[in-house]
């Protein structure tokens, strides 16, 4: 009799009291032999024909920042807190079936990050339905774990594809090389002003692919693109950016009360990397119409970073995306990051009608000195141009940002 996955949960359970016994007997099993590894500090069962598995991982970041007053919106803190805790199963059943669930720490309550089902029985195609955090670009599709900075470039706080979806359905083909994915999803009931409320899906793809993958040189390029297909959303949705994760908010435009009738976002990659040398950077574009007279709004934005690897190795890649380094201990980088909206009259937030820009530095310091083990040190220095709230005031400002973290 083929073992199922809950069969193999509660071995996991009778190996870790056996484990902890002198004097416990064997485990045994009915049908095929059952490897236990620990080698990535999670803890991870499989049948030796590798029809069934079942792994426990998990992480937890410690924060520490301390943000001037311009970062943190009215005087100068410093603080430590969790940034994530996230604990999660998945596994394999039968083969062709996988799954996945992860609970994660929200602001001290606990929260349903992903929870979805793989049927990979139509090779090389994938179908996926449940929950999922989205993947919008090349650093969006990289684990916080393993992302270069401890934030990802500012931009995405502005656009709606960086989050998690309530339910949907994805297609998706991969290999080392390269990756096609598109899906729709549910993302929730609109805002309209209407007595009847409708739901509301987007659309989503990404294409990455890359073209040369040698040992000592990489080459990535790629496409994403998403659609809110809104349907007379009152009030836009993700209309501001912080410079850090508990930073005040900048708003880019006046979203409230924009009957928004379109909302798609694009997103074009590219990388590279020679040896221990990385070189990455994206452009956006957020391109908002409304039912309204006057109150288009357009958000452009790149980042360009490099990283390089003090003492050798570099960073794992496949499937269009990258990964934690291999082989090194000490990665040094740099980032720019800039927005621009052009907002129509009605909802622009400009000074004299220009439009509002936003930039950030980022310089940082990440050390692995185990696989599981990562501390990371950042410099964020932040700026506003050309807008309302900030005439005649402060517009720049800086934060430094620490981390811990265990992944297992």
């Amino acid at each position: 009799m083929k073992l199922k996955p809950v069969s193999l949960a509660v071995a996991a359970v009778a190996a870790g009291l056996t484990l902890s016994s002198a004097h416990a007997g064997v485990v045994k099993t009915e049908g095929e032999d059952i490897i236990v590894s620990t080698k990535n500090g999670g803890l991870q069962l499989k049948t030796e024909d590798g029809a069934f598995s079942f792994k426990v991982s998990g992480k937890l970041q410690w924060d520490y920042a301390n943000l001037d007053e311009f970062i943190a919106g009215g005087k100068d803190q410093d603080f430590g807190y969790l940034r994530r805790g996230k604990l999660g199963i998945s596994g394999k059943a039968y083969s062709d079936w996988k799954y996945k669930l992860v609970l994660e720490s929200d602001d001290n309550d606990i929260v349903l990050d992903e929870a979805n089902i793989t049927y990979a029985g139509f090779k090389p195609a994938n179908i996926k339905i449940g929950r999922w955090g989205n993947e919008f670009g090349l650093e969006d599709s990289v684990s916080s774990s393993w992302i270069m900075a401890i934030e990802r470039p500012h931009i995405y706080e502005a656009l709606r594809a960086d989050g998690n979806n309530d339910y949907g359905v994805q297609v998706f083909a991969a290999d080392t090389n390269y990756l096609l994915r598109a899906g729709v999803e549910y993302i929730g009931l609109d805002k309209t002003t209407d007595s009847e409320q409708k739901q509301q899906f987007a659309y989503q793809m990404r294409a990455a692919y890359a073209p040369i993958m040698e040992d000592e040189m990489l080459l990535h390029v790629g496409f994403s693109y998403y659609n809110a297909n809104p349907d007379r959303e009152t009030d836009a949705a993700k209309s501001s950016i912080r410079f850090a994760k508990k930073g005040t908010k900048v708003k880019l435009f006046n979203g409230t009360g924009m009957n928004v009738k379109d909302d798609a976002e694009y997103a074009f990659e590219l990388a590279g990397q020679f040896q221990s040398l990385q070189l990455q950077g994206e452009y956006f574009i957020r391109d908002i119409k409304s039912d309204n007279a006057n109150s288009d709004v357009k958000v452009t934005g790149y980042y360009g970073q490099v990283s390089y690897m003090l003492d050798g190795g570099k960073r794992t890649y496949k499937k269009g995306e990258f990964s934690k380094p291999k082989g090194g201990k000490w990665e040094a980088f740099a980032r720019y990051t800039a927005t621009t909206t052009d907002a129509d009259s009605a909802v622009t937030l400009g000074t004299s009608g220009d439009d509002v820009e936003t930039a950030s530095y980022t310089l940082g310091l990440n050390y692995y000195p185990t696989k599981n083990i990562r501390g990371m040190l950042n410099y964020v220095h932040g700026e506003v141009k050309n807008h309302t709230s900030y005439v005649n005031e402060k517009d720049d400002g800086n934060a430094i940002v620490a981390r811990v973290q265990y992944v297992f």
